[in-house]
């Protein structure tokens, strides 16, 4: 096979762009150029085959958690896993003792936008920051939990409900049908320049689906039918607290090194480099752990392997119920007069 010339690769937007590869040498070649410019150019959709995951939250009641996502939200437990030492990418935070991951959602990971509920066993509270601002989400049928079971909720505007799940964290309850697709719409974080924001997004591949200039933000995300980053300018510094999370996302597998190296040369925070991470009796997935310029944390998980770690597991909800009541910490610490720690 003869060699190929070396040329630039063209932008998307690039009328010329078949008939360059077409004046190529003929036959195998042709086909041979044309595919490393899908692959190597904006005209490969690289981008939209990484996809929203989750968002991870720090609880420190999982019982009154439970209830809010379960028959407030209408959510499912999705899986849960129990650990026994702390996440070598600080998957639950800087704590190294005993901790449980409960994945809670509408639906199954591989298509849905879904919370990651992390709690470490002896710490009750956590300090609430100004990072994460809200996730909304649309279900009349949420509204109508909320009301019956005298959950907190106050209307924001028509159709707009605010509650709060324990802990504080801020959600949006649209007062709508419950879609067919995924009912989580976008999750709002908060940043302290909008334009700096944007453009590191952009870098890790995020395009700009709307702007609202009176509210300052810019929503964003890799696809259409995806959950969306909305990013809203608070117009100064963004404190984490100690109750900070994460968003995760996917990614091919093979995209994780590429990843970390334009985070590298772009000189920007990378957290935790690509690392193997496992679980008992599932698979091993693949992470590299990110910081953007405002702190907040963002993990890109190979897809792969992540599809097969997030099958659901039918045993979800018994595996939650039996931890919480095998954990006798609150009795504990009530029957010595103490309360647990307040990280």
């Amino acid at each position: 096979i003869k060699r190929l010339p070396s040329r630039r690769i063209l932008p998307c937007s690039s009328r010329n762009m078949i008939g360059d590869i077409y004046r190529l040498s003929p036959g195998f070649n042709r086909l041979l150029w044309f595919l490393m410019l899908w692959r190597r150019s904006a005209f490969c959709p690289l981008m939209s085959l990484r996809r929203a995951l989750h968002f991870v939250f720090k609880v420190g009641d999982r019982t009154k958690t439970a209830k809010f996502y379960r028959d407030v939200l209408g959510m499912k437990i999705l899986r849960h896993e129990e650990f026994e030492q702390g996440c070598k990418a600080t998957c639950n935070g800087p704590y190294d003792g005993k901790w449980s991951k409960t994945m809670v959602g509408f639906g199954p990971e591989d298509d849905h936008f879904v919370a990651e509920l992390t709690y470490n066993y002896g710490v009750g509270e956590y300090h609430l920051g100004n990072d994460f601002l809200g996730l909304t989400l649309q279900s009349s049928q949420a509204v109508r939990n909320a009301k019956n079971l005298g959950w907190p909720i106050t209307k924001v505007e028509e159709a707009l409900y605010l509650t709060h799940a324990p802990g504080g964290y801020p959600f949006y309850l649209i007062d709508m049908d419950q879609p067919t697709t995924d009912p989580v719409q976008k999750v709002c974080l908060g940043v302290s320049d909008l334009q700096r924001s944007v453009q590191y997004w952009t870098t890790l591949g995020m395009k700009v689906m709307e702007k609202t200039e009176g509210k300052k933000t810019v929503l964003m995300g890799f696809t259409d039918h995806q959950c969306k980053l909305e990013l809203r300018d608070i117009s100064g510094a963004v404190d984490h607290g100690t109750a900070f999370g994460r968003i995760a996302f996917s990614c091919p597998r093979e995209q994780l090194p590429d990843i970390e190296a334009s985070m590298k040369k772009e000189n920007q925070k990378i957290l935790t480099p690509l690392v193997s991470l496992d679980t008992p009796g599932k698979a091993t997935v693949e992470v590299v752990i990110l910081a953007d310029p405002d702190g907040h944390e963002i993990c890109f998980v190979g897809d792969e392997a992540f599809r097969q770690l997030s099958a659901v597991d039918p045993k979800g909800n018994e595996l939650l119920d039996k931890a919480i009541a095998e954990d006798k910490s609150d009795e504990w610490f009530a029957k010595h007069n103490k309360q647990k720690a307040t990280a």
